[in-house]
């Protein structure tokens, strides 16, 4: 069963390397994660870097990157900047 972790507040460049160590530490505690991005209130190119970052770790173990109801805020900034590859991960409610 996947672990739901939940990411809340602004994801920016001053959380992304804390955010990057906790995505580190919850993969080795659970091998399938699934992020909960409905309480980010902001993020910009480092926040989505680091779920690139996580996206590629995944990968490399032939798992998915799943995104659970991003919010209006993620969901504008992935669109803005054309990242389809996590768009691609976003899983509605009816999907969890």
């Amino acid at each position: 069963m996947p672990h739901l972790l939940t990411l809340s507040a602004e994801q920016t460049i001053y959380q992304a390397p804390a955010l990057q160590q906790q995505l580190a530490e919850a993969l080795r505690q659970h091998p399938e994660l699934v992020l909960d991005l409905s309480q980010v209130s902001e993020i910009d190119c480092a926040g989505a870097q680091v779920l690139l970052w996580l996206q590629a770790v995944l990968q490399q173990h032939h798992r998915q990157l799943r995104l659970y109801r991003p919010s209006q805020a993620v969901s504008s900034f992935l669109q803005l900047m054309g990242l389809d590859q996590l768009q691609a991960c976003v899983e509605d409610d009816d999907e969890s």
